[in-house]
C-alpha cells in the first residue's frame, strides 16, 4: 500500500495543482505546514522507522476536526471555526505517519446526496465532470478517484460513503457503529454517524481502518473489542463465503444496466466459489407494529 515516490515531491505537486486549478473542486484547504511534515515523514521512511501510513497522502472530510485547520462543514456559518484539538482518528493517523494534506469539500453539514450544496460550490465527479460524485462526502470520493490523495476519511449516516464509492468507482467502507471513535466528528445524526474510509483498493481501506479503529474513552459509544488485522486475509479466496441477495432490491424500478451489472458480479462470485443465497429484508407487519 505504501507509495514509494518521494513524498516531498508528491506533496509539492499536489499543493501546486490545488492552488492553480483545484481539480474537481475537492480540496478546500491545505495544511499550513504540509511541506515540513512531508520532509519529516520522508526522513523517517529513509531511516526505516516510519509508521504504517507513511508515504500516503490523506484527505479529510471537512466535518472532522483537525487542529489549526478550519472545520466548516461546507457552511459559511462555520467559516471562522478553527478547532483547538484533533479528532481521535486524526491523532491516530498522525501517530502512524500519515500525511494529511488538507480538508475536503462536502454537502453543507453533511445533509445531501450529491455534494452540490456547499458554500464552496459543487464537487465534480472525476470519471465524468458533468455528473455528481454522490454525497455528502463528495470531495473525499472525488479526491481519491481523481488521484489527489491516496486515501481519505468520510462520514456515513445513510450512505454518504457507500453511495459515493459506487458513483466514483472506488472502495468505500462504513464501519460497524462503535468500531471507530466519533470524537471530533461534527454530528449529523449521532446514532447513525460513523467515520469511514475511501481508497482505490480494498487493501487501502483495510489498512486505514486498522489505524483508526478502537475504543476511545472520549466516545461512550465506541466498542471495547480488539482491533484485528484487516489486511491479514486479503490473499485468501472466498470459497464457501455466503452472500445474501435481497429479493426486494430487484423489484420494478431498478435500472436495467445496474441490474445486469449486479448479476455479472453475482456470477463472478459464484465462479470464485461463493455460495449465493436469496434472502428477504422485508419486516413482517407483526414485527413492525412491535417496533412502533
Amino acid at each position: 500500500m505504501v507509495v514509494k515516490d518521494n513524498l516531498v515531491f508528491r506533496t509539492d505537486d499536489i499543493t501546486k495543482c490545488v492552488k492553480e486549478n483545484n481539480p474537481f473542486n475537492a480540496l478546500i484547504s491545505l495544511l499550513p505546514d504540509i511541506k515540513e511534515r512531508s520532509q519529516v515523514i520522508q526522513d523517517k521512511m529513509e531511516k526505516g522507522d516510519d509508521g504504517i501510513l507513511a508515504g500516503l497522502l490523506i484527505g479529510v472530510k471537512d466535518n472532522i476536526c483537525v487542529k489549526g485547520l478550519p472545520t466548516t462543514c461546507g457552511s459559511l456559518i462555520l467559516k471562522n471555526f478553527i478547532p483547538p484539538y484533533n479528532a481521535i482518528v486524526i491523532e491516530k493517523i498522525f501517530q502512524q505517519d500519515g500525511l494529511i494534506i488538507g480538508k475536503i469539500n462536502m454537502d453543507e453539514f453533511a445533509m445531501g446526496s450529491s455534494s452540490e450544496h456547499s458554500c464552496f460550490g459543487p464537487v465534480r465527479n472525476p470519471i465524468d465532470e458533468t455528473k455528481v460524485p454522490g454525497g455528502s462526502s463528495g470531495g473525499s470520493a472525488a479526491a481519491v478517484s481523481g488521484g489527489l490523495v491516496d486515501v481519505a476519511l468520510g462520514s456515513d449516516t445513510g450512505g454518504s460513503i457507500r453511495q459515493l464509492a459506487a458513483f466514483c468507482g472506488i472502495v468505500g467502507l462504513k464501519p460497524t457503529y462503535g468500531r471507530v471513535s466519533r470524537y471530533g466528528l461534527v454530528a449529523f445524526a449521532s446514532s447513525l454517524d460513523q467515520i469511514g474510509t475511501f481508497s482505490k483498493t480494498v487493501e487501502g481501506s483495510a489498512t486505514l481502518l486498522g489505524v483508526i479503529a478502537g475504543i476511545d474513552g472520549r466516545d461512550s459509544t465506541s466498542i471495547d473489542i480488539q482491533v484485528p488485522d484487516y489486511t491479514a486475509n486479503l490473499d485468501q479466496d472466498i470459497k464457501g463465503l455466503r452472500i445474501g441477495i435481497p429479493a426486494e432490491y430487484f423489484e420494478e424500478g431498478l435500472n436495467k444496466e445496474i441490474k445486469e451489472r449486479i448479476k455479472s458480479c453475482i456470477n463472478f462470485f459464484k465462479k470464485c466459489g461463493a455460495e449465493i443465497k436469496q434472502i428477504s429484508l422485508q419486516i413482517p407487519l407483526m414485527q413492525l407494529q412491535c417496533i412502533i
